[in-house]
């Protein structure tokens, strides 16, 4: 009982203590002020922006904004569909899973475009490493950066302001907001016991009887796991989720996962309050 109170007044506490330095960050990015990762990603977002035909950083319109939100997610869920329904013959298939029914599928699909994220399958039974690491771990960081680019649009018209480029704030989002947080914590889960390797099921004979053995699933669990918490998906590695031992065996890890959860709908509040030049109202 003790050990339960002392967490939740911890992760308050790291919450409260990392929101003011979090919501400025925030509130930096998407009013396109400098930041400190700026020499780094000013380039790569460059060639990004290139890639997807982003001149000049220009001003959408609301439908133009609705549409190209519509636009990518629809390319976006036709390639996590392929990928999921080819996983068979697809590359990162150490335990050599089949492609799940069409209907698994495409609601799988939807879901994680969607960012709900419902899990009407066993990860570690039904999905590839390449399933997990290209379609649904992709879509972790595309649904919740789509997510952010509306919520910030959403801001900036409330605000007054012009509602910006979609595709501008999409990858802004993720280079400079769940990227970075994502490589620090993932590593700080290895560090936890959270498994990250591309080797397939660990297979050893059991306690009560040598001549039978076990398989003990595992993968790239420790990068999924973090983007699954901090973009507020759902759909974990293994099929019971964050209570899964290789998904969170202890309460550290457990800690920097609900700090993960809580830290960006926290800040968005105070980058509301700095968009609209009062931080009373946040």
């Amino acid at each position: 009982m003790l050990e339960g109170w002392i967490q939740i007044v911890l992760t308050l506490l790291i919450v409260v203590a990392i929101t003011p330095f979090f919501w400025r960050y925030m509130a930096r990015i998407y009013l396109e002020q400098s930041t400190f990762f700026d020499p780094i990603l000013n380039p790569v977002e460059r060639v990004l922006y290139a890639l997807v035909g982003v001149k000049n950083k220009e001003n959408m319109t609301g439908w133009q904004y609705g549409r190209a939100i519509l636009y990518s997610n629809v390319v976006m869920g036709l390639l996590i569909f392929f990928i999921i329904m080819n996983q068979g013959w697809l590359p990162l298939n150490p335990t050599g899973i089949n492609a799940p029914t069409w209907d698994t599928a495409l609601h799988t699909t939807i879901s994680f475009i969607t960012n709900t994220n419902q899990q009407h399958y066993s990860g570690e039974t039904y999905m590839s490493y390449g399933s997990q690491m290209w379609g649904l771990g992709y879509h972790m960081f595309t649904s919740a950066a789509t997510g952010f680019a509306v919520g910030i649009a959403f801001i900036r018209g409330l605000t007054g302001r012009s509602l910006g480029n979609f595709y501008v704030d999409l990858i802004r989002s993720i280079t400079r907001i769940l990227l970075p947080i994502c490589i620090v914590d993932g590593i700080v889960l290895m560090a936890t016991g959270v498994p990250e390797t591309l080797g397939g099921a660990v297979v050893f004979p059991t306690l009560e009887n040598p001549n039978i053995s076990q398989a003990i699933a595992r993968g790239p669990v420790a990068h999924f796991e973090i983007i699954k918490q901090l973009g507020e998906n759902g759909g974990g590695f293994f099929a019971i989720n964050s209570a899964h031992p290789f998904e969170n065996p202890n309460g550290f890890s457990n800690l920097i996962q609900i700090v993960a959860m809580l830290s960006i709908p926290t800040s968005l509040i105070y980058t509301y309050g700095l968009f609209a030049n009062n931080t009373k109202q946040a």
